[in-house]
């Protein structure tokens, strides 16, 4: 018989596993999920800290960072500074749908309006540019929508100004207590329904 104070799972399988193993195993994951809410997000901003940029003076985590400290400094409320601080999480997964990545990867994280805005900014960052070969005024086909402003608010803000390599820039360590409760708000109440 096996006692409970078990380091892992004996069995290898689902099938195989006693109702005690699985019991263990269901409250270990529930406390590392809680413990780590946040950490996934970090750890993939955190992975292009050394990238070079693609020809800003700034790379993409440099970015990040100025975008979060300015919403910070002008005194936004935490949610949106993470956000803002993650809503390029997935730059480098795919350029050219990195809004709608990091949304799907932000939504359980965030109230309706900062997830859309980070889910569609990629559209509306269009309208602040003067040279493209991509239609400039296509975030008009959202106009009316409940959250145009506030996603063309931040792009405005704290997207497309946020390439300053003299602007100020806190560590990633500032912000991670933010992160994880964000997300640890939301893992807390999931943890609590894990079978």
């Amino acid at each position: 018989m096996r006692t409970v104070a078990m380091k892992t799972v004996a069995a290898t399988s689902f099938t195989e596993t006693t109702a005690e193993e699985w019991a263990f195993a269901v409250e270990n994951g529930r406390r590392k999920y809680i413990a780590d809410a946040g950490v996934a997000a970090l750890k993939l901003l955190e992975s292009q800290k050394d990238e070079p940029s693609t020809g800003w003076q700034v790379n993409n985590y440099q970015h990040s960072l100025s975008a979060a400290t300015k919403a910070l400094r002008n005194g936004e409320d935490e949610e949106y500074i993470v956000a803002v601080l993650l809503h390029d999480l997935a730059q480098d997964l795919d350029p050219m749908r990195h809004d709608r990545i990091a949304g799907t990867l932000l939504k359980p994280f965030l109230e309706p309006a900062n997830h859309w805005m980070v889910a569609n900014h990629q559209v509306f960052q269009l309208s602040f540019r003067t040279h493209s070969k991509f239609d400039t005024k296509a975030c008009e086909k959202f106009r009316g929508h409940p959250f145009f402003e506030h996603t063309m608010r931040f792009c405005d803000l704290y997207d497309q100004s946020c390439f300053d390599p003299t602007a100020e820039r806190l560590p990633l360590a500032e912000f991670e207590p933010m992160v994880r409760r964000a997300f640890g708000r939301v893992m807390q109440d999931r943890m609590g329904m894990y079978p």
